[in-house]
């Protein structure tokens, strides 16, 4: 009888990276465990940076625990700039930094099939996964143990659970039972975000794997993101604005694609009204004289390709090649286009324009730029507004040249 061969022996290199992954899922566990809770909740009662509240954790918790749970007050505290219930969950900095807004995890949640199993790939601390699980059955995979551990946390913070948890590869994950599944592929190379597919992981080759297994699929990806040509076709394309920052660009696939071969620009509001304009990139309109109305287009647009679009759309035109602002003779509401009325214009010199704002009676100023790199903030100290009322000054290339376009926003 053949014995069976050792196990291959670690470096001493593997052997230090294997304990310290365990050692930090060990401080994750007790994070998300009742013990923690009772110190969680002992410190928001007491001031966290006093000498005695750091003296009391020293003494009676191991460091990288005591370490671990301050980590964790400052962390949440920056989460709820993403989630309302950020004083529930569990982050880690980099998971923090790469989760969806719960706003737009919502509004993308209901792309999916209600009730049928879902997966969520690379969910990292569970931004997109808490929404997908209230919406069905949700298998969770991520390749960090400390992630997933936080992330089935997160979601029972928001009151679902999950169907599965599966710390391992995306691109190791069956498909097949899924109705659909969501990716967010890692967009750090070397420690550098990319957008060149390629350099993601799971990268191009194995997306396109994981595609042919299920089509039915929705890939989160940097708004820059050069795409192939077969997704543009048989995809429904999709930027995502909110707080006035295009986040994200999702790639619908299969049954997910509500209008293959379009482009979708979306705002969310701050209330949660959520906008969007459909169509195919155009070619630019001729560039016109600055009218009466100048409209600043919002970041989803201009990701998306579609500024002329919808500029021929509404029978408005680029100020310049150069520039996405827009401009027009009429009067125009739209929700992807901020309106302002245009009072005057003058070329980019201190000394005019600290004339007009004094004679416009300006005091508080808001200085937007597109097509120019100015240093805003060290013109403002020069131009020392001190009036009673409220400007706006857009700095642009024009058919006649860079120029500071004087400007109100509608009352």
């Amino acid at each position: 009888m053949l014995e069976p061969e050792p196990p291959p022996r670690l470096s001493q290199h593997d052997k230090m990276e294997s304990s310290d992954q365990s050692a930090s899922l060990n401080t994750a566990q007790w994070l998300t465990s009742p013990a923690a809770a009772a110190w969680f909740h002992w410190l928001s009662g007491v001031d966290p940076h006093s000498i005695a509240t750091l003296k009391k954790l020293r003494e009676e918790l191991e460091p990288d625990q005591a370490q671990a749970i301050l980590n964790q007050g400052e962390l949440r505290k920056r989460g709820l700039r993403k989630f309302t219930r950020a004083e529930q969950m569990f982050f880690t900095r980099i998971g923090q930094e790469q989760s969806t807004d719960e706003e737009i995890a919502a509004y993308k949640s209901h792309r999916f099939p209600a009730g049928q199993p879902l997966a969520d790939l690379c969910c990292g601390i569970g931004g997109d996964l808490i929404a997908l699980a209230q919406r069905g059955p949700t298998t969770a995979v991520d390749a960090s143990a400390d992630h997933l551990c936080f992330a089935a946390a997160n979601v029972s913070a928001y009151g679902a659970k999950l169907a599965d948890a599966r710390c391992g590869l995306a691109e190791e994950t069956p498909l097949e039972s899924f109705a659909a599944w969501h990716i967010d592929p890692d967009r750090r190379s070397d420690n550098r975000r990319t957008i060149q597919l390629d350099h993601f992981s799971p990268a191009l080759p194995q997306l396109e794997a994981m595609l042919r297994s299920n089509r039915n699929a929705a890939l989160k990806l940097a708004p820059a993101s050069s795409l192939p040509g077969q997704w543009e076709e048989e995809g429904e394309c999709e930027w995502i604005t909110h707080h006035r920052e295009c986040k994200q660009l999702v790639v619908w696939l299969g049954e997910l694609a509500q209008q293959p071969g379009v482009h979708r620009a979306t705002r969310i509001g701050s209330d949660g009204q959520v906008d969007s304009f459909v169509g195919v990139p155009t070619s630019p309109r001729a560039s016109q004289e600055i009218a009466a109305c100048l409209f600043d287009p919002d970041p989803a647009l201009v990701a998306s390709g579609l500024v002329d679009t919808l500029a021929a759309e509404l029978n408005l035109a680029r100020v310049s090649p150069q520039s996405h602002y827009l401009t027009g003779p009429t009067s125009i509401d739209h929700p992807l286009l901020s309106r302002f009325e245009v009072i005057a214009m003058e070329k980019i010199d201190t000394k005019r324009l600290k004339r007009s704002i004094a004679e416009a009676d300006w005091g508080t100023l808001e200085l937007k730029q597109r097509g120019l790199e100015l240093k805003l903030e060290a013109l403002r100290k020069q131009l020392k507004p001190r009036g009673t009322g409220a400007g706006t000054i857009i700095f642009s290339p024009t058919v006649d040249g860079n120029r500071a376009i004087l400007c109100q926003r509608p009352k």
